[in-house]
């Protein structure tokens, strides 16, 4: 049986998740960790296989999600590992994803790095996942599933990682056309929206797009001359198609 566990804020790595949770072929379960930190309920029995899957921000994977993943204990399982960047580049992501499940005690088969819309600069990477990119992604589940092993040490990326660093960017909430739903506030990871007024907490806040993927007025946003300049720059830098890169 293959588990998935992944954590998807703006949804683009859920559907990663559900072509390669297909592509297995076996008796399969999703089991989402976006909403926040909590234990982590599964049923994992020997002879069972896992996939890992989280977005990558700044060259890392939220710590949010890494908390989450380092509750599964692999007992010696397989163990497939992914992850989803915007474009510009999943320096020690991937590695340090793999880590992760072999230091839970899985043995890491497969490890790839996908590439999906950016989701603070969404212009960039416009459309992704597209047909390629799932069609990829059943190949690499596929390939990952005949794996005997990987060396981890093949894998793109650094010891130590970099320095974990935070988006100064944040999503706000544009109140003309905010309708107070407060779905924002309840989906939110990391408690960073207020329920009353939902203004958000910029030192919670880990700009994820959770708010603006769930929002149905469409009244969460970047916006400000800041956010302006700096997707001009970062498109200029980012504008190149970059395809998924594969380890076993």
């Amino acid at each position: 049986m293959l588990h998935t566990f992944f954590f998807s804020p703006a949804n683009t790595t859920r559907r990663y998740a559900l072509a390669m949770t297909e592509s297995f072929g076996w008796d399969s379960q999703l089991i989402d960790l976006t909403h926040g930190p909590c234990p982590v309920e599964h049923d994992l029995v020997e002879g069972d296989t896992v996939l890992f899957l989280a977005p990558v921000y700044a060259g890392r994977i939220p710590p949010i999600a890494a908390e989450l993943f380092r509750q599964i204990d692999g007992r010696g399982m397989k163990a497939i590992v992914a992850i989803v960047y915007g474009n510009r580049d999943y320096e020690d992501a991937l590695l340090e994803l793999a880590d992760i499940a072999s230091e839970d005690g899985f043995e890491v088969v497969g490890a790839g790095a996908f590439l999906a819309q950016h989701c603070i600069f969404p212009k960039v990477a416009q459309g992704r996942p597209d047909e390629a990119d799932l069609a990829a992604a059943a190949d690499f589940i596929r390939r990952a599933k005949e794996s005997a092993g990987l060396d981890l040490s093949t894998i793109k990326g650094n010891r130590p990682y970099k320095e974990a660093s935070t988006v100064p960017l944040k999503p706000q909430t544009v109140e003309a056309d905010c309708i107070s739903c407060g779905v924002c506030a309840r989906e939110c990871p990391t408690g960073a929206i207020n329920q009353e007024t939902l203004t958000t907490d910029n030192d919670l806040c880990i700009s994820c797009c959770r708010c603006i993927a769930v929002c149905n007025s469409q009244a969460r946003k970047f916006k400000g001359i800041m956010y302006a300049t700096a997707e001009k720059i970062f498109r200029a830098k980012n504008s190149r198609r970059r395809e998924p890169e594969l380890f076993f």
